[in-house]
């Protein structure tokens, strides 16, 4: 396939011209078109290297008319050091954000949101700052490191700290020790699979994954988990669900996920789709 093709394919928003030899930014995997996470360099015609700094998404794309030759090999190895260059660099920028996040969570406040309420959850109290729903963004190998926060508003976009990390970030609903494990992506998805499996009884947890490329990832972590899907148009999250090798279930209807679900017919619907894929 095309650069332009792979790029799309890994979830990327390639930009409309890519410039030969340059650093290109752009939005990365499933983000907003402010979001600059996204990268690639095109090495040849036929060679280039791209990736997602937020995820640690690095990865080689080769045309099928692409032949190693000793200038391409030291092309290649010249773009990765520099790739490794600006890694340092968003490390650094990673370990600020993880500092602010935490002062933020530090200085929020435990209430009800405007948010909340439009999802259907009008008494459901969370991280407030201002007129911020703030969503923390845990390292799923250490729940008790903050890497970032998701920051919703009355309006409900999302944002990402800047130079936050998210790839492998995670926010848990429920129990830590849980009998059953959800994976979905975002937040209010979550509070709905939340309360219905409330209703089903036995321990649990959701794992809020923040986007459907990052559940992939986090998946690999949770070997017996069940996967929540948003049924996009796009497919990108019955393609991740798919990719994880997890059972997995979404809503029949298309541009939907189960909190709009739980919210055009009821909490016993998103119950029902559960209990077909739950042991």
């Amino acid at each position: 396939m095309t650069l332009v093709e792979q790029l799309r394919a890994a979830g990327l928003t390639p930009p409309h011209r890519i410039v030969p030899g340059k650093w290109l930014r752009f939005p990365g995997v499933n983000k907003g078109k402010a979001n600059r996470s996204g990268w690639c360099r095109v090495i040849t015609p036929t060679l280039a290297v791209y990736g997602d700094w937020s995820l640690g998404l690095s990865e080689t794309w080769r045309d099928t008319d692409h032949v190693d030759d000793e200038r391409s090999r030291q092309a290649l190895a010249e773009a990765r050091r520099r790739e490794r260059e600006f890694a340092a660099v968003q490390a650094r920028r990673h370990a600020e954000a993880a500092q602010k996040a935490e002062a933020l969570i530090g200085q929020a406040v435990h209430t009800t949101h405007p948010y909340l309420a439009q999802k259907g959850f009008p008494d459901a109290r969370g991280l407030v700052i201002g007129d911020r729903l703030l969503i923390p963004v845990r390292d799923v190998t250490d729940y008790t490191r903050v890497m970032s926060v998701q920051e919703i508003g009355a309006d409900g976009v999302k944002k990402f700290l800047p130079g936050g990390r998210t790839r492998l970030g995670v926010f848990r609903l429920g129990g830590v020790r849980a009998d059953r494990i959800v994976l979905c992506e975002g937040y209010a998805t979550g509070l709905s699979l939340d309360a219905a499996l409330a209703r089903l009884g036995r321990h649990h947890s959701v794992i809020v994954c923040f986007s459907a490329r990052n559940l992939e990832l986090v998946a690999q972590h949770f070997p017996k988990a069940i996967v929540a899907a948003d049924n996009d148009a796009s497919r990108t999250g019955e393609n991740s669900a798919k990719t994880t090798g997890l059972t997995w279930t979404m809503p029949s209807e298309v541009g939907t996920d189960f909190n709009d679900l739980h919210q055009s017919k009821g909490i016993y619907a998103v119950i029902a789709a559960l209990r077909e894929v739950l042991h």
